[in-house]
């Protein structure tokens, strides 16, 4: 069986998402889940019986050719009520806390543990805790809940209860989250197993908890892959779900078809997400979303377009070669400027310069938070102000009160993250109150959450025992699916590669915040 190589250590302890070197931290969040809408219909079946789930955190690095954890078997067992594998109360004190939810759904502390939540561990590749307690020590620990409660939001008689003791649903995400990419797209991963917490706590789907593991390839294809492997054989998910993979998506399309793995929902940036029959976007495609930017900048009157894009990924050559060929003039603006660039560069003077003497009036900047960050400030000492459009991905707090992005906007392919007028994102912003009211909230993890949701959709149907053909199934029944107004209309297609998702979102950056003047209302 094919397991990941050991990985490199990070130079900075704890955390998701820091850029330089790839870095893995694999996780796995196990929680109680079930369907809010279920609840009633499943109570016969639950009854009042307790039921526990184990929650452990290795401290441990897992070599590629061993290590201690715990089976999938092992796992399924002990949330189905089963004993503890032998050598587990060993592993317990070696490795970190153990927590247990019990029906009521309040998780008690164990020693060492402070709050709800998922704790990580130093694998490699291998994910190795289980939300339900955080870890209050180092080496990789992610905190995403507030102490204790794992409860579902609201109170008294209609609060729901955990999922009853069936076989869990077990999926996986990986993301770029560290390297290049993770300054944009590293929100998504805590928000995603924000989610796993929420939807088991409110009783799961079809009253089956959700098993969540989650990776970071760093970005890096061969990694990536090797995490897949290890996923699909040694953990057995049976689909990915809100994957951040720009850079590396296309290195694990051939071994998902031998698996017949589908990716439900996830980043949409790679022109894969409309080519390849396992790939569902959850929102906006990226081809529909430069032109939705470009026809907006048009409608404010800034026809002179200037293109920036990086030199390290794909998605940035998509982007150049959509606008060169058409993309730019469908919407009826003038490209008058373009550059490629690295990603690692201090400076973008030279780049600034360009396009300022070409006189654009809006510049597209195919790069991460970060590099967009310096790019305005090296802009802004030649006293060249354009307005930026970028790839929502990039929207996230970073960004916020800086006055050389004044003005800024994009399509965003899943509901703005900060808007709660609809009760699906009123919801959204009560599960981060609820579990981590200190989460940094961004497009990232709008699009994360609302790949939660389209798997909770696609898994309504799902048999005693979870396949993944029970998860294509709901996926292909879809017609104009918005997950109650989350994301842009979404179909799906038998055995076909996914249709263009033309409809998006507008978030700009207005005195220093983010808004969205459409509202929750998505415009084509």
């Amino acid at each position: 069986m094919d397991r990941a190589p050991e990985p490199p250590r990070a130079a900075t302890p704890g955390g998701v998402g820091a850029g330089g070197a790839a870095m893995t931290r694999p996780q796995i969040t196990i929680q109680n889940t079930h369907s809010e809408r279920r609840r009633l219909k499943m109570a016969g079946r639950v009854g009042s019986r307790w039921w526990w789930t184990l929650v452990i955190l290795p401290a441990m690095a897992v070599s590629a050719c061993g290590g201690s954890r715990l089976t999938h078997d092992d796992i399924l067992a002990a949330v189905n009520g089963g004993p503890l594998p032998a050598g587990v109360a060993q592993q317990q004190s070696q490795q970190g806390a153990v927590s247990v939810v019990p029906q009521n759904g309040v998780a008690p502390s164990a020693p060492g543990t402070s709050g709800s939540g998922s704790v990580s561990g130093s694998g490699a590749g291998n994910a190795s805790s289980v939300s339900a307690g955080t870890a209050a020590g180092g080496g990789g620990v992610h905190g995403s809940g507030t102490s204790g409660a794992v409860a579902a939001a609201g109170t008294g008689p209609t609060a729901a209860r955990p999922a009853g003791p069936l076989a869990p649903i077990v999926v996986g995400n990986i993301g770029n989250y560290s390297g290049p990419a993770g300054s944009s797209l590293s929100g998504a991963e805590p928000m995603i197993r924000l989610w796993a917490q929420w939807i088991n706590a409110r009783g799961g789907i079809a009253g089956h908890p959700v098993q969540i593991f989650t990776a970071d390839d760093g970005g890096d294809p061969q990694r990536s892959l090797s995490l897949v492997k290890d996923m699909v054989e040694d953990k057995h998910v049976i689909a990915f779900v809100g994957d951040q993979i720009p850079f590396t998506m296309k290195s694990q399309l051939a071994y998902l078809h031998q698996h017949n793995i589908p990716l439900v929902g996830g980043d949409a940036l790679d022109p894969a997400w409309t080519a390849d029959s396992l790939a569902f976007p959850s929102g906006t495609t990226f081809a529909e979303s430069v032109l939705g930017m470009y026809k907006t900048a048009h409608q404010r009157n800034l026809i002179k377009l200037g293109l920036v894009y990086c030199v390290e990924a794909p998605v940035c050559s998509f982007v150049h070669d959509y606008t060169v060929n058409g993309g730019a003039s469908r919407a009826g603006e003038d490209l008058v400027y373009q550059s490629q660039i690295s990603l690692t560069q201090p400076d973008y003077t030279a780049q600034c310069l360009g396009a300022q003497s070409a006189g654009a009036q809006v510049v597209f900047l195919g790069m991460d938070t970060n590099s967009i960050l310096r790019f305005a400030a090296s802009c802004a000492r030649q006293n060249y102000h354009p307005i930026y459009i970028q790839s929502s991905l990039a929207a996230n707090n970073a960004l916020l009160g800086n006055r050389d992005l004044e003005g800024f906007f994009t399509a965003s392919q899943v509901f703005p993250f900060m808007v709660d007028n609809t009760a699906a994102t009123a919801l959204f912003h009560r599960a981060v109150q609820q579990y981590d009211p200190s989460l940094q909230l961004s497009v990232a993890s709008a699009v994360a959450w609302s790949a939660g949701e389209l798997l909770s959709r696609a898994a309504s149907e799902v048999g005693a025992v979870p396949t993944t053909q029970d998860i294509l199934n709901g996926l292909w029944s879809m017609r104009g699916e918005t997950l109650d107004g989350l994301t842009p209309p979404l179909t799906y297609v038998k055995n076909q590669p996914s249709p263009p998702v033309q409809c998006y979102f507008l978030i700009e950056l207005k005195g220093g915040r983010y808004s969205s003047p459409s509202g929750d209302t998505y415009a084509c």
